[in-house]
């Protein structure tokens, strides 16, 4: 579902059950089933979800890779960066090819 204003890049593919609300998403990006973004912008050749949230000002560089059951608010991932899942990042600035992992 697609609600405001909605940007998507050419060769974009987009799952199915995703909600997405006023948001930008770069060309080449796939962005896998049951996610939800609410006002991110997203860089091109981006992979996220599924289960993934993006909330406002969530923002993914290029070639960004944001896992399953990771939620990313008031943040902005550099280029190549990757969460692969069950992560929470909030109000963060994370530079380029960091890789974030949950922890026990």
């Amino acid at each position: 579902m697609f609600v405001g204003k909605v940007t998507i890049g050419d060769r974009t593919k987009i799952g199915p059950h995703c909600y997405i609300k006023d948001c930008e998403i770069g060309t080449d990006t796939e962005i896998f089933p049951s996610c939800v973004f609410d006002r991110a912008k997203v860089g091109s050749h981006c992979n996220v979800g599924p289960f993934a949230r993006l909330r406002p000002e969530a923002e993914l560089g290029d070639h960004v890779h944001i896992g399953n059951f990771v939620e990313v608010k008031k943040s902005r991932i550099g280029t190549g960066s990757k969460a692969n899942h069950l992560t929470y990042i909030g109000d963060a600035t994370v530079g380029s090819k960091v890789n974030i992992g949950a922890a026990r």
